[in-house]
């Protein structure tokens, strides 16, 4: 028996394989999308905090076994996360948001691996405005730079009412 190539199922065996797309908020909040199978579509969940290269297995909606009346294998879904390649403004400060709060409450990978490698978000889309360090800086340091600038400012003065 000669079996046509698909471009949406592959076979291995009595096994069907496909790819599923989803979005980056899916794989992290979870939820649910439409899986076209041999048999027609069904709706398939989608785990919260779903990682890059997941599969899902759907039991026994694969290609039946020869000799075995009644015995089919599976349909393996291949979750591919896509990525956007371009962000509004509004997203952009939404994720750094979401990258700070994960910074802060140590969830994934930061920690130990982040210090030494620096932050993933910050690697893919670069760094934040070099303005927003200056607003980091506290009160105090603020203070002292200014403190510092009028020391300098008066031994000016002192040296000048020196020489004169």
């Amino acid at each position: 028996v000669l079996v046509d190539d698909d471009n949406y199922f592959h076979r291995d065996g009595v096994d069907v394989h496909t790819e599923c797309p989803i979005s980056m908020t899916q794989a992290v909040l979870g939820g649910t999308v439409d899986v076209r199978t041999l048999t027609g579509t069904v709706e398939m969940k989608v785990p919260k905090g779903t990682q890059v290269d997941s599969k899902l297995m759907l039991r026994g909606k694969g290609i039946p076994h020869l000799h075995s009346e009644g015995r089919k294998g599976n349909h393996i879904v291949h979750l591919q996360i896509e990525i956007p390649k371009k962000v509004s403004k509004r997203q952009e400060e939404l994720l750094r948001e979401f990258d700070e709060e994960m910074k802060h409450s140590g969830g994934g990978i930061y920690g130990r691996l982040a210090k030494a490698a620096g932050s993933a978000f910050e690697t893919i889309f670069g760094h934040g405005d070099d303005k927003k360090s200056d607003d980091k800086k506290t009160d105090k340091e603020k203070s002292n730079q200014q403190d510092k600038g009028d020391d300098s400012d008066d031994d000016v003065e002192e040296k000048k009412q020196q020489t004169a």
